[in-house]
Parts: C-alpha cells; sequence; structure tokens
C-alpha cells in the first residue's frame, strides 16, 4: 500500500510543484492518507493537491474555503473498473472570516452529485448589507472530465438572511457531462465541448452577465436561457420538448452556427441575435437520444445508465453541422478548442468519461535492483503515458 502511494506521488510530481500532496481512499482496506476528504482538505494549503481515489463508497459532501487542485480517478474510467471518485456534492465557498477562499481551484476527473460554486460562507459573521451587494464571488475556476448531476454557479446563504447572488467570473467549464447548468451572475466564463442535460440557464434579464461564451457543446435540454453570451458552434439535439419547439431566452446574447434538431421558439423582446442557424434539423447524430419513458422533456439515450456507456454523438457522414462552426469544425463536443475525447474499452460502441488528461496512465514499474543494503537505495523505474 505504501510503494502505491508513492507511485501516485511520483506521477503527480509531473504536474504540481512546491504544493504538497494528500491522498484519500475511503474504501475497505484502501490505500491512502487520509480517509476523510474534508478532512485533506482541511490540512491542505493554498494550491495543494488532493488525489481521490476511486471507491465504491460515495465520498460525503465537502467544504472547499481555499484554492485547492483536486484529481479524481474518473468519473467512469471503464467497463473493467466501474469503480468511480463519487463525491455528493461540493461547495466552493468563503470560509468563515473572509480570509481565504476558494477561487483558484481545479477539479478533474471526478463523479459530482451536487458542484456548487457559490459564494455563501459557513457562520458568515459579515455585514449583511456589504454581503448583499453581490460585489464579489468564487472566481479563476477550472472543472475539466467531470460528470456533474448539477452544476450551480449562483450563491447560497448559510447563517445569513439577506440573499445574495454573487458574480462567478473567469469559470472554464470544459469536456464534461452535466445533467443540469444553473448560474446567476457569469462574467468571462468559457463553458466548451460539455455535454450538458436540461434546463441551460445563464444569468437572467435582472443582472448583467457579459463576456460569456458558450462553445461546441452538445445540449439536450428543452429549456435554455443565456445572458451576455456568444453562443457559437452547439449542438442542441432535443428529439421531444415540452411545447414542441426548443424555447430559447438570449438576454444580450448572439447565437451563431448553431444546429438545432427541433424547431426553435426566441423571446421577441430580450435583445437576443440568432443568425446564420440551422433550425428543425433532425437527428444528425450517431445514436438518436430518445426518451425510454416517452415522457415530455427526454434527456438521454434509452441505453445510457450511471454504468455505461452514454451514446455516440459524432455527428452522421454528411451532417448538416459537418466542418459548420465558426472555425470550420464540427458543431457540439468532437469539434472546437477542446475536442471531446472518447475513452473507448473495447470498442467504439462503448464510451466512457476519460481519466484526467494530467494524470498520466500508470503502465509499467519495474525494481531495478533486487538486493538491497539494510542502508542501500531501491531503484524503481515508472513508466507511464498521456491520457491523450
Amino acid at each position: 500500500m505504501k510503494n502505491t502511494i508513492l507511485v501516485i506521488s511520483a506521477l503527480l510530481s509531473f504536474i504540481t510543484t512546491q504544493a504538497t500532496i494528500r491522498t484519500v481512499n475511503n474504501s475497505t482496506g484502501g490505500a491512502g492518507q487520509y480517509l476523510s476528504l474534508q478532512a485533506a482538505l482541511d490540512a491542505s494549503a493554498a494550491y495543494d493537491t488532493v488525489y481521490i481515489h476511486a471507491s465504491d463508497i460515495i465520498y460525503p459532501q465537502v467544504y472547499v474555503v481555499r484554492p485547492v487542485v483536486i484529481f479524481g480517478e474518473g468519473a467512469l474510467p471503464d467497463q473493467q473498473s466501474l469503480d468511480a471518485t463519487y463525491i455528493d456534492r461540493i461547495n466552493f465557498y468563503f470560509s468563515e472570516f473572509y480570509d481565504t477562499n476558494a477561487s483558484g481551484s481545479k477539479i478533474y476527473g471526478c463523479k459530482i452529485g451536487n458542484l456548487h460554486l457559490g459564494t455563501g460562507n459557513v457562520n458568515c459573521n459579515c455585514n449583511t448589507s456589504w454581503y448583499n451587494s453581490a460585489s464579489y464571488g468564487v472566481n479563476n475556476i477550472t472543472i475539466e472530465r467531470c460528470e456533474i448531476g448539477n452544476l450551480k454557479m449562483t450563491s447560497e446563504d448559510i447563517g445569513v438572511e439577506n440573499y445574495a447572488l454573487g458574480i462567478q467570473s473567469n469559470i472554464v467549464v470544459k469536456n464534461n457531462i452535466i445533467r443540469r447548468l444553473e448560474a446567476g451572475v457569469m462574467r468571462n466564463c468559457l463553458i466548451a465541448n460539455n455535454i450538458i442535460g436540461d434546463p441551460v440557464v445563464s444569468g437572467n434579464p435582472g443582472v448583467e452577465s457579459y463576456n460569456n461564451v458558450f462553445v461546441n457543446n452538445t445540449i439536450l435540454g428543452t429549456y435554455v436561457s443565456f445572458s451576455g453570451a456568444q453562443v457559437n458552434n452547439n449542438l442542441f439535439m432535443t428529439i421531444l420538448a415540452h411545447s414542441g419547439n426548443l424555447n430559447i431566452y438570449g438576454w444580450n446574447s448572439a447565437l451563431n452556427k448553431n444546429v438545432f434538431s427541433i424547431p426553435v421558439t426566441l423571446c421577441t423582446d430580450c435583445g437576443v441575435t440568432a443568425s446564420t442557424n440551422v433550425f428543425a434539423a433532425g437527428n444528425i447524430v450517431n445514436e438518436a437520444v430518445w426518451d425510454w419513458s416517452n415522457s415530455t422533456g427526454q434527456i438521454w439515450n434509452s441505453g445510457y445508465s450511471n454504468q455505461g456507456p452514454f451514446p455516440d454523438f459524432h455527428l452522421l457522414n454528411g451532417s448538416v453541422g459537418s466542418n459548420y462552426g465558426t472555425d470550420n469544425t464540427d458543431v457540439g463536443i468532437y469539434g472546437g478548442p477542446f475536442v471531446w475525447v472518447d475513452y473507448l474499452s473495447p470498442s467504439p460502441r462503448y464510451r466512457y468519461y476519460a481519466p484526467p488528461k494530467q494524470l498520466p496512465v500508470l503502465q509499467e514499474v519495474n525494481v531495478l535492483n533486487s538486493v538491497v543494503s539494510p542502508t542501500g537505495n531501491i531503484n524503481i523505474q515508472v513508466k507511464a503515458k498521456s491520457q491523450n
């Protein structure tokens, strides 16, 4: 078990410097420095790394109050090992007295029931009038290659009566599967190459969101709302909507080079512009995304389950979305700046979530000297490869 920890630490040294690495494992007999994820986070200083082993036991809710780097082994690594790094809920919050906050954190390769980028705080004793001014927020957060049940980018007050929106800025969300996305005030945020479910809500007409980019996502929702955003090169692959059309509310937003499988209803008084889009294109991906229960407002393919695989969203040959994007790549997750990487095992039909690309895959460990004196050193050769 000790050797396992040493090997993981050696691999992580490729990606982190001058920071402490902590390992967490809550599985029975598992190798890790910590059994509790919250204990590992509490022990971490700013910009430390926490590596969380996959486990058959869900990690309970945690609070992050300083910038940390969180690595999981994957939301669903492959069909040979169905255990995931599964965390019930992660809250990126301010600390009790605002001396630290979670801004600057990064998270990779985790399955998360709820990920909350809120600006609430635990046992806050702050001035409520200042707190309610919405002049602060969690920012500079990166989320990559995770499966998220609900990504909530709004405030939540704990111990404070007044509600505060908060401002989420410089958030990068790429290459994730997100069942539900809900955001408040967004500024300079990038949502790219994700599979996003229902609904997609970004900002609202009463707040000033701006400079947000939604690009090359495959979106399966039946209600979509954007505020202050460029919405480019997305594939809206909705087969059955609640009202027969996809309803889009785009306050001060622009839609360019998107492809919609069904007819679209745009709001007429919210400042949305929509040019060079394709509406009512029908199914243009390899596997149609039908509702297994035949209810209104479907989201996922009938063959999808939490044990994998997820549908094949590659475009059909000759599809209207092929090379249609503003950058002349495909619309949806397989085009654009952060192309989705399929993790195939064992055939192209079985698509799983790729582990973090920053984490090399261990291929071989060799002990170079089989005999060691009591004061000697063991020479170990480690061979690994990148995920991409």
